[in-house]
């Protein structure tokens, strides 16, 4: 995707769920900073929402929604930001996205560092996320011209469609892995433009199948698929805007 002069990535997303049985100490994330703040100098933090659940013998007993605080650290240009919270973290790419091999650098720095200061026992979920926003000139084009993933609409469905949301999961691997494909309209950064995100959501969708070492391997091969999809969801017409000179 990055080979493009104009590659359409506006964020690409890492994420590590680690399992319940993984020791996670109240001061991880600040001493995760200590090693990472040469890279990562900007603190912040981030509110998120949660489902707590208890469960007891007779099932769940208790759910509750909380809200989590999470610690942020950006990279100078804020273009980089790893997030880290109870058992999670994710590494973020933000545009402009150089290359597979220099985020993957990233990721693994942070992973490397957090299985320092702990001892990950497994992952309750493992993903690898792509957001492309792809910008095409003109207002009245038909997507066949560009992509093969498009929502098909037969003879008898008359009107111009004013929007969509259209979406596939593909299973790997024995159904350890799935990756969610969607697409959908998106707002233009020009008026006589059209545009679409086109997200691919590669993810562990058994726990614990991934062993701990494997990680890295397991998202290597992870960005292999959804390259594989990203280029297998467009046409030769569509790459052609992404090499031409802005």
């Amino acid at each position: 995707m990055s080979r493009y002069r104009n590659p359409p990535i506006v964020e690409a997303v890492c994420e590590f769920r680690f399992s319940a049985d993984t020791p996670w100490e109240q001061n991880l994330p600040e001493r995760f900073y200590d090693v990472i703040k040469e890279w990562f100098p900007i603190r912040e933090s981030r509110k998120e929402q949660a489902i707590q659940i208890k469960a007891s013998s007779e099932g769940v007993a208790e759910h509750r929604l909380e809200t989590i605080e999470m610690p942020v650290f950006l990279a100078g240009d804020r273009k980089v930001l790893v997030q880290i919270g109870p058992r999670r973290l994710s590494i973020h790419r933000l545009k402009p996205y150089h290359s597979w091999e220099d985020f993957k650098t990233t990721i693994n720095l942070a992973y490397d560092t957090v299985t320092s200061l702990t001892s990950v026992a497994g992952f309750d979920r493992i993903g690898l996320l792509y957001v492309d926003k792809i910008e095409i000139p003109g207002n009245d084009i038909r997507l066949a011209d560009y992509f093969t993933f498009y929502p098909h609409c037969g003879e008898g469905l008359s009107g111009d469609i004013m929007n969509f949301m259209a979406g596939c999961d593909f299973s790997y691997n024995g159904k350890q892995d799935i990756c969610r494909l969607s697409m959908t309209r998106a707002m233009p950064e020009k008026e006589s433009n059209s545009a679409y995100l086109l997200t691919t959501d590669y993810f562990l969708a058994k726990r614990n199948a991934v062993k701990p070492e494997d990680v890295m391997t397991w998202v290597e091969e992870a960005h292999k698929t959804v390259k594989a999809l990203f280029k297998g969801c467009i046409t030769e017409k569509l790459e052609e805007i992404f090499n031409s000179e802005e």
